[in-house]
């Protein structure tokens, strides 16, 4: 998420509002995404905790490791999918 809270900044200005960066916890307490988003400054990622007992989108989204991304394009196709080392998603 560091880098993407940099690409943001980088980028944030060409884009404006056609991109927003999600970030989904799969911490197992509230509280330990909390402090960890407060410490690294994250401000311009939306954050979800998705272990929260009612959500399934890493389940549905085949997380199986951190980090993992999902690009959607305008049109809600997903693009890519997987690890962001393995693509230049910026």
């Amino acid at each position: 998420m560091a880098h993407n809270q940099e690409m943001l900044e980088k980028r944030g200005g060409d884009w404006g509002d056609k991109v927003r960066l999600i970030g989904l916890s799969i911490d197992s307490d509230r509280d330990t995404v909390k402090n960890h988003v407060e410490a690294k400054k994250w401000k311009s990622v939306e954050h979800y905790w998705v272990r929260n007992g009612d959500c399934t989108a890493d389940n549905e989204y085949g997380v199986q490791g951190v980090p993992h991304v999902l690009l959607v394009d305008t049109e809600g196709t997903i693009v890519f999918m997987g690890h962001p080392a393995s693509q230049n998603i910026e």
